[in-house]
This record gives C-alpha cells, structure tokens and sequence, in this order.
C-alpha cells in the first residue's frame, strides 16, 4: 500500500513490514488506517541519525500518549520500518536528541 506522507513523499507500508509491525506489537493489529493517518498528518515529526523520520500522532483515551510511526527512505520512495505506541514521558525522553521537522 502506497500513501503520501505530509511532507508530499511517497511512503509504502508492505505486507513483510506489516507482518512485522503485528508480530513485534500485536496491538496495532486493527490500527493500519491510524498508522497511515499518522504518516499522513502526524501531530510531531522527528529525524534521527540514520535518516529515519519518526511521525507522533497524540492519541486520546486510547493504549497510550501517542501512536509512533518510523519510516525510512530507500532510493526515490520511503518505506514504514514499523510503528509502536509510547507514552508522553518515554516520548520526551526518546526524542530529547533528535532534530524536530516542520510539518508541511
């Protein structure tokens, strides 16, 4: 499944990284549209050292503080490497050393 990202690229969520993402956080198994909606219009964004961008969306009343989705380029299109939640204190300290994006 392909979908553009908020800042206009192209993002791919494939059957093996799907597969990944159930198998490692079993609690996604029914948030592959939040998941999509995440890269979509995430609420914070992230770059890490590798290349990566981290997408934050907040989550309300739901598992935890936030859904986070990581994603990867690889050549022109990106790919979803994988997606967990997190709550607002691991968050703040997880992302205390990245480089903040501009959402577009």
């Amino acid at each position: 499944m392909i979908i553009v990202a908020f800042d206009g690229s192209s993002v791919v969520l494939s059957d093996e990284r799907w597969r990944h993402i159930v198998l490692r956080h079993p609690e996604l198994r029914e948030k592959r549209g939040l998941i999509l909606d995440a890269v979509t219009r995430p609420d914070e964004v992230y770059a890490d050292s590798a290349g990566g961008v981290h997408v934050l969306k907040r989550l309300s009343g739901d598992v935890s503080d936030f859904l986070v989705v990581v994603h990867a380029k690889r050549g022109a299109e990106g790919y979803i490497r994988t997606a967990y939640y997190t709550s607002s204190g691991r968050k703040s300290r997880r992302y205390r050393g990245f480089r903040g994006l501009r959402l577009s």
